[in-house]
C-alpha cells in the first residue's frame, strides 16, 4: 500500500514538475534588443547576459539583432524592435523630442580608437585623407571627431568623413583602404595594433561620456513596465557578472567572436576599467552627452536630464 501511494505521489510529483517546465517555457517573451556592433566587446555584458541565462530567468527569450544606429531608432519607434542597445543615438533622439529614454548605462567612457591603416603613422599622414564613421551622430562618430580634435586635425576641413555602417564594414574598409581611419572598438583595436595598424588615439582617455545600455520608447514604459523591469533585472546582473565572472566572461567571448585568449585577456581590462556603477554614470559625463547632442542638433533650450534618461527601474532593481 506504502509503495503503490509513493509511486502515485512521485508519478504525480514529475508530471507536475515536467508540467511547470512546459509552462516555463512556453512563458518566455521573446524581446528583441538591437545595435550597431557586431563585433564589439561593448555589447559584451548584454550577450553574455543572455548566455547565462539572466533574461530568460526573467521570463525573456532576448533576441540580439544588428542593425546601423540611425535606424535602430526607427525600428523601436516602430515597434519592430523592443529595446535599443544605443544610448548615444537615443539621446541624441530624446532631446528633439522623439518618444525615447535610456534606461542604463553598461560603460561610463567610449571604447573606441581612432585607428589608421599602416602607412598613416600619425596625424600629419592622416590630412587630407578619409576617414570612416558607423554614422553620422552616433557615439562612434562623436569619438572619432574628438579624437581627430585631439590630434590637431579638424573633422570638417582637414579630413573627409564618411559613414559606413558596423564594425564589421568599417574593418574590411580599412584593411581595403578605401578608408585610412576609423574608429575601432575594443578588442579590434588591439587586434589591428598587433598587425601593423596604428592607435593615433585611444577616444576612451578623453571622452567620459555614456556608451551602452539599455534603451526604449515611452509607449514601452507606459505600456509594458513590468517587461522593462525584468530587462532592467537582468541587465543588472549582466554588468555585475562580468566584473566577477572574468575567467567564465572570456571563455564566452573566445567562442562567441573567435578572439584568442591574450587578446581578451588585454581587452577585459579596458571593460572592467570603464564599466558604469550599477548601470549609473556620473552626472557630469551624463549632461556633456547632452550639451554635445544640443550643438549638434543647434538646440538651445535646456533639456532636463529626466527627458533623456528614466533611472527608476534601475533604482527598484539596485534595492532588491
Amino acid at each position: 500500500m506504502e509503495l503503490r501511494m509513493t509511486t502515485k505521489c512521485l508519478s504525480f510529483l514529475l508530471g507536475a514538475s515536467l508540467g511547470l517546465c512546459a509552462f516555463s517555457a512556453a512563458a518566455q517573451e521573446k524581446v528583441i534588443v538591437g545595435h550597431s556592433a557586431r563585433a564589439a566587446l561593448s555589447i559584451g555584458p548584454l550577450l553574455y547576459g543572455i548566455e547565462r541565462g539572466f533574461y530568460r530567468d526573467e521570463g525573456i527569450d532576448l533576441v540580439y539583432v544588428s542593425l546601423r544606429a540611425d535606424l535602430g531608432i526607427k525600428a523601436l519607434l516602430a515597434g519592430e524592435i523592443d529595446y535599443s542597445y544605443s544610448v548615444g543615438t537615443i539621446i541624441r533622439g530624446a532631446i528633439l523630442g522623439v518618444p525615447v529614454r535610456n534606461l542604463t548605462f553598461d560603460f561610463s567612457r567610449v571604447l573606441y580608437a581612432l585607428m589608421s591603416r599602416p602607412e598613416i603613422p600619425n596625424a600629419a599622414a592622416l590630412k587630407g585623407k578619409i576617414v570612416g564613421v558607423s554614422s553620422f551622430g552616433a557615439t562612434g562618430d562623436l569619438a572619432a571627431r574628438v579624437g581627430l580634435r585631439s590630434l590637431g586635425l579638424d573633422p570638417e576641413r582637414d579630413v573627409t568623413i564618411i559613414t559606413l555602417g558596423p564594425d564589421t564594414l568599417r574593418h574590411a574598409a580599412l584593411m581595403a583602404g578605401t578608408v585610412q581611419a576609423t574608429h575601432m572598438p575594443v578588442p579590434l583595436n588591439i587586434q589591428l595594433k598587433k598587425e601593423g595598424h596604428h592607435e593615433l588615439v585611444f577616444a576612451g582617455n578623453i571622452l567620459q561620456r555614456p556608451l551602452t545600455g539599455l534603451t526604449t520608447s515611452v509607449e514601452k514604459i507606459q505600456k509594458n513596465p513590468g517587461q522593462v523591469q525584468r530587462m532592467v533585472r537582468g541587465f543588472l546582473r549582466a554588468t555585475r557578472a562580468l566584473k566577477t565572472e572574468k575567467a567564465g566572461f572570456i571563455a564566452f567571448a573566445q567562442k562567441k567572436y573567435g578572439y584568442s585568449k591574450d587578446l581578451l585577456e588585454e581587452a577585459y581590462k579596458y571593460l572592467v576599467d570603464a564599466l558604469s556603477q550599477d548601470g549609473f554614470v556620473d552626472d557630469r559625463a551624463l549632461q556633456a552627452a547632452i550639451d554635445e547632442a544640443k550643438m549638434l542638433a543647434k538646440i538651445t533650450k535646456p533639456i532636463n536630464p529626466s527627458e533623456v534618461v528614466d533611472y527608476s527601474f534601475l533604482r527598484v532593481a539596485v534595492k532588491k
